[in-house]
């Protein structure tokens, strides 16, 4: 009985390194006739479990052919009417006609994007109505969402709709500062009959521009430290200071300051330096008619002139100071992606 469990280990064994037939020459040549018939017919049921534990696997092989087969078909037949649609669509009726439906889709297209525009515009002049009548509101309310509110009730809109100011307060801000750009420019505009007029004076030019646009202020304020606050908020100043970059822009350039040399920017910044610093005098000045904001305004331009005319006769510090205000510039430009198209 040991000899069997020895010789069954052993066929064990052998089985996986001879080929079937060489198992049971293996078998004859080792083996007594008795002995050999026991180990066959154990061989033989062990050759019965091996195929009764395949027998699933191959037949999930066999689904799985069949299902690359439907899959084949299905591909096939796809391509079959592929082929079909392509050579119908090569026909001339049917060339016109498939023209004819990308025309049409981008006739669709284009209204789309035309209706598109028309509700953004629409929406855009509500916003414009309801502002224009909140800016009423302001010295009683401040800039604020209830000035908004009380502008849509004027305009006979539900208060619910100052919903399209997520903005809140300083949509009002960014509203009035708009209008009172488009303004001045306008006016600018009309002094020199659009550019093409020369300047006498342009010292005088500026000094008079960055007055007209402060004096838009003066019934606000009382209010306008609560606008400056808005200004100064990360979310909003970046709005903000592409008004200021705009608008001191067209300010030289109706002036008369053309020319694209190394200072274009330096005299940019510095005429919005000198803009910013009046704005914060005017809100302390006490005197009638602003009138000492007024002589600072002047005595600062004043200032920045004798200091342009002395740093010209050092050309490195000129060069110096010039590289540092064209770099801070520049870069706010960039990042507000702001492009001067005149110049």
């Amino acid at each position: 009985m040991a000899n069997v469990r020895c010789l069954q280990k052993v066929i064990r064994i052998q089985k996986f390194v001879l080929p079937l037939n060489a198992q049971g020459c293996w078998l004859a040549a080792t083996c007594s006739s008795g002995t050999a018939a026991t180990f066959h017919t154990l061989h033989q049921q062990q050759q019965q479990e091996l195929r009764s534990k395949l027998k699933p696997a191959c037949s999930l092989r066999r689904s799985y052919a069949k299902d690359s087969d439907k899959l084949e078909e299905f591909r096939a037949r796809e391509e079959q009417r592929e082929r079909e649609r392509d050579a119908a669509e090569q026909k001339p009726g049917t060339q016109s006609g498939a023209d004819g439906g990308t025309a049409g889709s981008g006739g669709d297209q284009g209204k789309q994007s035309a209706e598109q525009a028309a509700k953004q515009a629409k929406v855009d002049g509500i916003r414009s109505r309801i502002l224009d009548a909140a800016m009423l509101h302001v010295p009683q309310h401040g800039w604020s969402k209830q000035a908004i509110v009380q502008g849509a009730e004027e305009c006979g809109l539900p208060s619910v709709v100052h919903g399209m100011f997520p903005e809140g307060g300083f949509a009002l801000v960014s509203h009035f500062n708009g209008k009172c750009n488009a303004e001045l420019v306008q006016c600018l505009q009309k002094q020199t009959d659009n550019g093409q007029k020369e300047v006498s004076d342009p010292l005088d030019f500026l000094v008079q521009a960055v007055r007209q646009r402060l004096e838009m202020i003066e019934p606000y304020k009382s209010q306008w430290p609560q606008a400056m606050a808005l200004i100064a908020q990360p979310q909003n100043a970046s709005t903000a200071l592409a008004q200021v970059l705009t608008l001191v822009d067209d300010i030289c350039y109706y002036s008369g300051d053309r020319s694209v040399d190394f200072g274009w920017y330096t005299r940019r910044i510095g005429l919005a330096t000198i803009m910013k610093m009046t704005e914060l005098y005017m809100l302390q000045d006490t005197s009638p008619g602003h009138a000492q904001t007024w002589e600072f305004l002047k005595n600062r331009m004043d200032e920045a002139v004798q200091l342009q005319m002395a740093l010209a006769q050092t050309e490195g510090m000129t060069h110096t100071f010039q590289r540092s205000f064209n770099s801070a510039f520049i870069t706010a430009r960039n990042i507000l992606g702001l492009g001067y198209g005149r110049h």
